[in-house]
């Protein structure tokens, strides 16, 4: 799953940036801002992975938005989206992403989103021992992980099941933000559960897995924390 940040003062094109953004995958995490301001004032405490950024705005524009994140080090990917071409050579300074004029051709756009999405799976990728194998398996792919002896088994989203020769506290371990541990046997993708009761978590597949009493607050809190951050 993506987060993409959209930072445009108009308002019209944010709405049309998201309705392209759904269309090209909607399960994609949208944030919006209308200024450099309110970005920077709400980044990195509020998650991106990707930024979709307007230059012509208010007091500080897009093109200094982004040397203040360069000049601290922060090679956040961004995709500008203007109506002036003027600036494409400083977005090669900042090391954009891409460069996109406005109106915004679809078709493009999802092409850069593609490349990007392909580049950011690639990134988020954790090897696994498999056998005398070492395989390499996307991690936003993992629904849960469950504990079988000294082994583990990893169910993935299209139903495929793979067992690493390695326990799961060794296993969880290689997963970065969005797992979570909900028993002494599983550790699940939060981004995979529909809801959660005192006693199971039911996951968008319909599978079913127990939840321990002293694991259900610590659960529950990172699953409202994980959709009320999607919803902003």
């Amino acid at each position: 799953m993506i987060t993409i940040a959209i930072c445009d003062d108009d308002k019209s094109q944010i709405n049309t940036l998201k309705k392209m953004l759904t269309e090209w995958n909607s399960n994609t995490i949208i944030n919006e801002y209308n200024s450099a301001e309110q970005f920077l004032f709400n980044y990195p405490e509020v998650s991106c992975d990707l930024l979709l950024l307007d230059i012509e705005m208010g007091d500080m524009n897009g093109m200094e938005l982004a040397k203040q994140l360069r000049a601290k080090g922060d090679m956040l990917p961004i995709i500008f989206i203007t109506g002036f071409s003027k600036y494409i050579g400083d977005g090669y300074d900042v090391e954009a992403l891409h460069y996109l004029m406005k109106p915004v051709d679809k078709k493009k756009l999802f092409q850069v989103l593609d490349r990007y999405a392909c580049r950011h799976r690639s990134e988020n990728r954790i090897i696994l021992p498999i056998g005398n194998e070492s395989v390499l398996v996307a991690s936003d792919d993992i629904v849960y992980l469950e504990a079988f002896g000294k082994k583990t088994q990893v169910t993935l989203n299209d139903g495929k099941e793979i067992v690493c020769t390695c326990g799961l506290s060794e296993a969880s371990e290689k997963l970065g933000q969005g797992f979570v541990s909900c028993h002494r046997s599983y550790v699940v993708n939060i981004g995979a559960i529909r809801k959660i009761s005192r006693t199971e978590i039911t996951m968008d597949s319909g599978k079913k897995i127990p939840i321990s009493r002293r694991s259900y607050d610590s659960v529950n809190r990172a699953f409202i924390e994980y959709y009320k951050e999607a919803r902003k």
